[in-house]
């Protein structure tokens, strides 16, 4: 009996070794019988087993949701196993917002932040800084974020505008819906100092 147990938790271990890491966006759900997860594109019900280094997964979906059974989105890394998906680091979370309806697959960045408010995209094409009331968005060339030690960096001009954003893991929460987010974006843009939160798309996404 001693090794049969032994057995079924060695292949079980070798079955999350085997599954590779990915990237999980969805709703997400406390339930019974814990964290359950429904899948971007998906109509699977997944249980989520939170591995996480701080375990806030629970706390954090109690926290942004306003009722009990309402579901929020998040964004994280994890491996499956069946039904099981062991999340193993947490990206964002938040109960306001586009969610499963954002189209992340031209995008490397995308930062927002308040007071004042902007918003920058960094896609494949061009990096894209917006603020309310100016338009059109400055265009700048497009080129990916450097890694410099902790920090990922951009650097670019256009015209008569220059642009450094610096992008660290840091946690961050949204000032307007109270997102929270595991990357900080600072963004020096002619001299005018910015901050918010930010996440990485699905182009060119650092490893």
């Amino acid at each position: 009996m001693r090794w049969s147990f032994l057995l079924l938790v060695t292949c079980a271990a070798l079955a999350y070794a085997q599954e590779p890491a990915t990237i999980w966006r969805g709703n997400f759900i406390a339930a019974s019988r814990g964290l359950m997860m429904s899948p971007c594109r998906s109509g699977e019900r997944l249980i989520v087993e939170d591995a996480t280094p701080k375990r806030e997964l629970d706390a954090l979906y109690r926290e942004l949701t306003q009722r009990p059974g309402r579901a929020i989105f998040m964004e994280l890394t994890g491996s499956r196993n069946g039904r099981l998906v062991r999340a193993t680091r947490l990206h964002r979370a938040y109960a306001e917002g586009p969610g499963c309806r954002e189209d992340l697959d031209a995008v490397q960045l995308r930062a927002n932040g308040t007071e004042p408010f902007w918003h920058l995209d960094a896609r494949k094409d061009a990096v894209l800084l917006r603020r309310p009331g100016a338009q059109p968005a400055q265009r700048f060339p497009a080129a990916s974020f450097e890694r410099r030690g902790a920090e990922f960096v951009f650097e670019g001009a256009a015209e008569k505008s220059v642009l450094r954003v610096v992008v660290r893991e840091a946690s961050c929460r949204d000032a307007m819906t109270g997102g929270y987010y595991t990357l900080s974006a600072t963004a020096d843009w002619d001299g005018r100092k910015l901050s918010g939160c930010a996440y990485w798309g699905d182009f060119e996404r650092p490893r």
